[in-house]
């Protein structure tokens, strides 16, 4: 199956400075995942969910943070 209109989402280092200063997890699984993103485009930009697989938290992101 190929997808013609594919989306593209991408952290930006601004972005990824701010989960890991929100982060105080230490991942429990084998492949030290612990993050699962949602990216909720819309047409004022893209808003972005992190949630910790450890503890459950979230952060909330808007698309003005880049």
């Amino acid at each position: 199956m190929i997808l013609r209109n594919s989306l593209e989402f991408t952290i930006s280092e601004e972005m990824m400075k701010r989960i890991n200063q929100w982060d105080q997890c230490q991942a429990v699984d084998v492949s030290g995942a612990k993050f699962a993103f949602t990216f909720i485009p819309s047409g004022l930009g893209t808003y972005i969910i992190v949630k910790c697989d450890v503890c459950k938290r979230e952060l909330h992101i808007p698309d003005d943070l880049k």
